[in-house]
């Protein structure tokens, strides 16, 4: 487990990446169009969890604004670095 987030949150970089850069040069065909979707798709389903976090748990955790980002980037992966101030 002590390798996986650190790979994940990895992955979840390359991954915005992605859906940023064909915000600025779009990919090839309908590659765009998808990856429109999926960055859509992200930004509200991150914004969610976000929501969602800090209305469950704002008397629990006090989070950072930068511990936000950091959620809002890459959502469950570090949640599960916070989760030892949960208890």
């Amino acid at each position: 487990m002590a390798y996986f987030i650190p790979f994940a949150k990895g992955l979840m970089v390359i991954i915005w990446g992605l859906l940023l850069v064909n915000l600025v040069l779009p990919f090839l065909g309908k590659a765009a169009m998808a990856f429109y979707f999926l960055l859509a798709f992200v930004v509200v389903m991150h914004a969610i969890q976000l929501l969602v976090i800090y209305g469950a748990f704002a008397e629990k955790l006090k989070l950072t604004k930068k511990e936000g980002v950091e959620i809002f980037f890459f959502g469950v992966f570090k949640m599960w670095q916070l989760k030892d101030r949960l208890m």
